[in-house]
């Protein structure tokens, strides 16, 4: 129901549940962003008001806030940008107006710092009430000059005043997006904060008072330890560290009392939306899990990491891409015969510009015209409006990892996006893959179906056997009344091999089961929709090894829109599908529910991606809510045991975004299990190597009874 692009946010529902709804709080460091559309785009910021988001109380310093800059002049907000080369994130916002503007204090206080960095330039910094903070950064050093006399017919004093306010409002170009002048887009080149400039002890209020300090555009009279009420004069708008000289401007920054940045935009300007940046996160270089221990890591360094896959010693790793950005890095591979020191091999389906990676399916292949490792990769094109880019299917030889082999190539068609997700069925002697291409029976121009079925027993001469569509192949048997045809499009598959059935993720339209008897001749033999996430967003699905149980994925990737009972971010349900599919539990973790006041978090995407069951426990990838391991041996009672969190990291390729703005965060796309260890892809870090700790502890969990 929810179509976005470029767009997402959230907050919970409450569940009505044959069972109970499970839950477990993220680990500690698991605040953060951003979502995913069909056809899996990434969004930018949301601009949806009114709904609730973070509780403002929490970051409101117990004092009204004044303008810092005389005249009051025009600012954009600019708080949690990227600075320093990506490694960190502005703490303040930037104003901009003419050199020597008078520089105020916005609040009643003390003056606890005033000093000199090599890239802050000359700050103060004052201390309020409940010991909050206030700083101003870039202030003028420079000594003023001798005051000449007035020619005639000069403006006076204060009139000459007035005009340097008239000059300082509005909105300066080039300054207000970053705290160096730089424009938007473009990179600093240092840091433009107080460069990891916090007190080495809070208590002490150190800081300098000699005259050659003062007498750098420091008022006389204001120094360490003097009280300033609102409104008086600190210090002068300037250019001074790293700012630049065609831009002066004051760098402005909110500090609770722990030291924690809060965007002081909303406080100066009165504007605050359920999507307001109230803090940022610290970015970090460590992960941190619960009952894991971290085995081996390797970071490609372009980001845009997507599917993971391991077979026979080797990591194969997607690539994501967007109009925005696409690497178009195929699949990346390492040797992980030492999984604590993934050794690279040379990539496969890297030759295809324009597009990326989202599923591949590797394993051995014994067929009369091929007896080998077989490699299965999926396409999309980055920019599905884009002509000539490759949608479908790339075959590769990968028995040699050393030498791999391209095969042959099936493509989905003109007009679609590509294949979305793909499963392998060894089908006797027969090798089918299942894919699904969301709303090619909409868009292929011969209205061919978003399942298709293709025989690659010989992977050098793939064969479409059948395709099929719900919205044309069902239309007596299933009414779609109020939902959106493309809302209904096929998004993941699943076979179920002892039974001759496939499971297909209808988004809006829910679980669809194809009986595959005859697999050239698919035909429908159910549908479950679900009563607990009626907004629909089924994504994907995953089968235990056993056939007994399906997870399915409810991605949403708008959470505060056209939302059933309330925002959310989605969640997974557990059906029986030893018979016709039918609710055993749900699972979802803190970070996607709503909160005692409706409240939910808005700096991440808490959303599930990508899920498999092995020994009886759902690894979840959540997407900033990390990796999530799910104990379903009672599958009436999900139970979390484990989770993994990688590092807060930037995405090198500037394209994520939370509802609210952030753009650092984990994110968690996918994971595959091989030899007792946990493989997961990371967005921005790349590839983790997990393993559980022997025995998994049972995190802290919460339930909701029905």
């Amino acid at each position: 129901m929810s179509r976005v692009r470029f767009r997402c946010w959230g907050e919970a529902v409450r569940f009505r549940s044959m069972n109970r709804l499970v839950w477990a709080r993220p680990v500690v460091g698991a605040l953060v962003m951003v979502s995913v559309v069909a056809g899996m785009s990434i969004p930018a910021r949301a601009d949806a008001p009114g709904v609730p988001g973070p509780d403002p109380s929490l970051y409101t310093p117990p004092f009204v806030l004044s303008h810092p800059v005389a005249g009051g002049p025009g600012f954009s907000d600019t708080f949690g940008a990227i600075r320093g080369q990506g490694s960190r994130l502005h703490h303040g916002v930037d104003i901009g107006a003419p050199t020597e503007t008078p520089v105020r204090a916005t609040a009643p206080g003390v003056v606890t710092r005033i000093d000199v960095g090599a890239t802050a330039g000359l700050f103060v910094e004052v201390r309020h009430a409940g010991g909050w903070r206030t700083r101003y950064l870039h202030l003028n050093d420079q000594v003023p000059p001798e005051p000449e006399a007035p020619l005639e017919g000069a403006a006076a004093e204060g009139d000459e005043a007035e005009l340097a306010d008239d000059a300082a409002t509005g909105e300066p170009e080039q300054v207000s997006d970053s705290a160096d002048g730089t424009a938007l887009g473009e990179e600093p080149s240092a840091p433009d904060e107080l460069a990891e400039m916090e007190p080495a002890d809070e208590s002490a209020e150190s800081g300098s008072t000699d005259a050659e300090v003062a007498g750098w555009g420091i008022p006389a009279g204001i120094e360490v330890g003097v009280d300033v009420a609102a409104g008086d004069v600190i210090g002068y708008v300037g250019y001074s560290g790293n700012a630049s000289r065609d831009a002066p401007h004051l760098h402005f920054e909110l500090r609770m009392p722990d030291g924690t940045p809060v965007n002081p935009y909303p406080f100066l300007t009165g504007r605050a939306e359920a999507t307001t940046r109230y803090v940022v996160p610290d970015l970090t270089d460590e992960p941190v899990s619960e009952s894991m221990n971290v085995v081996g890591h390797i970071d490609p360094g372009d980001g845009f990491n997507s599917a993971v896959w391991v077979y026979a010693g080797v990591a194969y790793l997607g690539t994501y891409g967007s109009d925005g950005a696409c690497p178009a890095s195929g699949v990346r591979r390492y040797d992980v015969a030492d999984p604590a020191v993934p050794v690279e091999l040379a990539p496969i389906s890297d030759n295809y510009p324009g597009t990326w990676t989202p599923a591949m399916w590797v394993g051995e292949v014994a067929t009369s015209s091929f007896s080998g490792t077989l490699a299965v990769v999926a396409h999309r094109a980055c920019d599905t409006d884009a002509v000539g880019s490759f949608r479908g299917l790339a075959l590769y030889d990968v028995t040699d990892p050393a030498t791999p082999e391209a095969l042959a190539v099936y493509d989905a068609g003109a007009g679609t996006g590509g294949i979305a997700d793909i499963d392998v069925w060894l089908f006797g002697e027969r090798v089918l893959v299942g894919a699904v291409v969301p709303n090619s029976f909409l868009d292929h121009p011969d209205a061919v179906g978003d399942v298709r079925i293709v025989d690659v027993t010989d992977p050098q001469s793939p064969i479409e056997i059948a395709e099929w569509d719900l919205r044309r192949d069902v239309i007596g048997d299933l009414a779609l009344e109020g939902i959106d045809p493309r809302e209904s499009r096929a998004e993941g598959v699943t076979f179920d091999p002892d039974r001759r059935r496939a499971f297909v993720a209808y988004w809006d339209a829910g679980i669809v089961v194809l009986d595959l008897a005859a697999p050239n001749r698919p035909a429908f033999s159910g549908r479950y929709m679900s009563s607990e996430h009626p907004e629909g967003n089924a994504a994907s699905t995953t089968l235990d090894p056993a056939r007994r149980v399906l997870a399915v994925t409810y991605r949403d990737l708008d959470p505060l829109a056209d939302e059933v009972g309330g925002p959310g971010w989605g969640l997974t349900e557990v059906l029986d599908v030893q018979d016709d599919p039918s609710l055993i539990s749900l699972y979802s973790f803190d970070g996607a529910i709503a909160d005692n006041d409706g409240r939910i978090p808005l700096d991440g995407v808490y959303t599930a991606f990508q899920g498999l069951i092995v020994h009886q426990r759902l690894y979840a990838a959540w997407a900033s809510g990390g990796l999530r391991v799910v104990d379903l041996h009672d599958p009436e009672q999900p139970l979390e045991v484990a989770s993994f969190m990688p590092p807060t990291r930037i995405d090198p390729q500037r394209q994520l975004s939370s509802p609210n703005g952030n753009i650092a965060m984990p994110f968690v796309w996918s994971v595959h299990i091989s030899n007792g260890l946990i493989y997961v892809a990371d967005l921005n870090t790349g590839l983790w190597i997990l393993e559980l700790a022997e025995p998994p502890e049972r995190v802290k969990r919460r339930k909701i009874a029905q």
